[in-house]
């Protein structure tokens, strides 16, 4: 996986917004990023280590969550193409298994987001 590139955010910078096409899949090597609803409150961080934007692995997907940078942040980037070829060569059985996994982490992530 060291193939893929490095991308570096700076504090604040928003990586991507709830309702923009989901094109990339991100692992944190660096720093912590924010994870925040559609009215823009925080749910979540994680930080070095753990991945976002698993809906990139999705046909079709659409962020349903906004990421942002809290500290510098420096994540690998792996695109939708190349998230999807990873798995479909790894096993068949595993694309409609990790696809069920992503749809219940969505709706996991809604049901823990802060109400208005």
């Amino acid at each position: 996986m060291s193939d893929f590139p490095t991308v570096t955010f700076e504090p604040g910078q928003r990586i991507f917004t709830a309702g923009d096409a989901a094109d990339h899949l991100y692992f944190i090597q660096q720093g912590i990023v924010q994870l925040l609803d559609v009215q823009d409150k925080a749910f979540a961080q994680i930080s070095k280590g753990e991945s976002f934007g698993e809906q990139a692995f999705l046909k079709g997907g659409i962020r349903g969550a906004s990421a942002q940078a809290l500290d510098v942040v420096s994540c690998m980037q792996i695109s939708s193409a190349d998230a999807n070829q990873l798995l479909a060569e790894a096993s068949p059985l595993l694309v409609p298994v990790f696809e069920a996994l992503l749809l219940q982490q969505n709706m996991h992530n809604t049901l823990r987001s802060p109400k208005v």
